[in-house]
């Protein structure tokens, strides 16, 4: 009887351990939990989910991780297999600049798919995170191997996915301008497209930074006469600083040798590129802090910033206009690149439809407006008449449609021809949609596929960046797979 107790007591406790290793993968896999805990066992048993005994080895750790992820990879392929809209990638590049363990520095691939559910809600899901360089010296601009896709292809067909992709979001620069070619290429000889989206949070870094560089030296000189901290990458806190520092020299606040403070007219210089920077902030807030972060609230945000670059231009010293006109050339240039989406876009908001394309294009001068609304009405008609021959309507789609709508006019039709909605607080583009697919089901899948485009790969602070987003330092010290495991299952939860 002794014997069969201890017996029974060891499959217990046995039964408990695996329990209780279970959750912790769970924890790590799906609530962050950070990895070093796993090895910390106070601060483990002060989240008060396991037993006192409990004290896993690592692998034991890694090896159950690896079999959560598995599993859950299974159910996510599933849904993304079912899934009968179209997929659009991002691919962003994370650096680790870890001085504390130089062998993981280096530059990080992370590929996410974007999409909107049956539920009408917005995904963002991580497919691949990897390592395509490492430098023991740290990484550099100049780091990056170019391996012709950095496994994306592969990653897409393990998904069963390779079809359904019609966008690919990323940063402007020559390594991922041959890694869009190379892509587009595979995918167009499955008769398939992609459009190349030009990520707008860093087009507003770039041009932010490029009018920082064109004061530099005298930033140096402020630095020295004013104690501002300028190491945060972000650009909008370096801003804060030098207008600090101006409002201090503005009251005679600021003390140095003449040899370092910088002349007035160099101040006058750092104050006028400040006011430049100071709307352009102003319309980033607006936009980069937006609830519901879809591609059609981009176009109302944007097209102020070539208002705000015009009128700083006439009232303006030399200087800041040269500023400005270089500025204009890269804004220019990403409106050119990604102005049809935008509008289109902007056209599947009840509350903008085509009435605000024309109401823009009215105001603008210099430019055949007229021909630019026509430009952007005959695309969503052709995407529109692409999605008809796609996605006939199913019996009772047909009944719902004809009862609610004449024989002459068709989705797209009856929705521009509605009045437009008036704006509120709360709007949710995605939800409105959700509810008015029933009335227009072949340009409800043409929303859900549009609106899932991300136009930026970073909202919030993030957009603010001034270098390559950091890779997590937990993270990366881990082995490749389980790096990889971990970063995917906390996207899909």
């Amino acid at each position: 009887m002794a014997g069969d107790t201890k017996g029974n007591e060891e499959v217990v406790l046995e039964d408990d351990q695996q329990s209780d290793l279970r959750t912790l993968a769970e924890l790590l896999c799906f609530e962050e939990l950070p990895p070093k805990w796993t090895q910390d066992f106070d601060s483990l048993h002060s989240i008060g989910k396991f037993s006192p005994l409990f004290m896993p080895s690592f692998n034991e750790v890694e090896t159950e991780c690896m079999e959560v992820f598995e599993k859950k990879k299974m159910e996510t392929k599933k849904i993304l297999g079912n899934f009968d809209g179209q997929i659009s990638l991002s691919v962003d590049i994370l650096r680790c600049e870890s001085y504390f363990d130089p062998s993981c520095c280096g530059d990080y691939l992370c590929l996410s798919a974007h999409f909107i559910d049956e539920n009408w809600e917005l995904k963002k899901w991580v497919l691949q995170f990897s390592c395509i360089s490492v430098s023991v010296s740290g990484p550099s601009d100049d780091s990056l191997h170019k391996y012709e896709d950095w496994g994306i292809l592969r990653t897409l067909e393990d998904w069963g996915i390779e079809n359904k992709i019609s966008a690919l979001t990323l940063k402007n620069d020559n390594c991922n301008n041959e890694l869009v070619e190379f892509v587009k290429r595979r995918i167009q000889e499955n008769n398939g497209k992609l459009l190349r989206v030009y990520c707008c949070a860093e087009m507003i870094s770039v041009m932010v930074q490029d009018a920082f560089d064109k004061i530099e030296d005298i930033v140096h000189k402020v630095r020295q006469v004013y104690t501002f901290n300028i190491d945060y990458p972000f650009w909008f806190l370096k801003l804060a600083y030098l207008q600090i520092a101006v409002k201090s020299w503005s009251t005679k606040d600021v003390i140095g040798s003449n040899d370092v403070v910088p002349s007035p007219e160099e101040w006058k210089k750092v104050e006028g590129v400040c006011k430049i920077l100071e709307n352009i902030n102003e319309v980033s807030d607006a936009l980069f802090y937006t609830t519901h972060l879809t591609p059609n609230v981009y176009l109302c945000h944007l097209h102020w910033l070539p208002k705000i670059l015009a009128k700083v231009s006439i009232d303006s010293d030399s200087f800041n206009r040269i500023v400005v006109e270089d500025m204009s050339k890269k804004f220019d240039k990403y409106w050119d690149d990604m102005f049809l989406l935008l509008a289109i876009s902007a056209a599947l908001d009840p509350r903008l439809k085509m009435r605000y394309i024309e109401f823009l294009f009215s105001k603008v001068k210099d430019r055949n407006g007229n021909s630019q609304v026509a430009v952007v009405l005959g695309a969503i008609h052709k995407l529109f008449d692409e999605y008809v021959v796609r996605f006939p309507l199913q019996d009772y789609q047909q009944f719902i449609h004809l009862n609610d709508h004449s024989k002459e006019k068709s989705d797209l039709d009856c929705y521009l021809e509605q009045p437009v909605l008036r704006d509120s607080k709360n709007f949710n583009a995605l939800a409105w949609w959700r509810i008015a697919g029933i009335e227009y089901p072949t340009l409800s899948r043409m929303a859900r596929d549009f609106l899932a485009i991300p136009v930026s790969l970073a909202s919030k602070i993030e957009a603010y960046y001034t270098v390559p987003k950091p890779a997590d330092d937990h993270l990366v010290r881990l082995k490749p797979d389980l790096m990889n495991a971990l970063m995917c299952t906390r996207s899909w939860v």
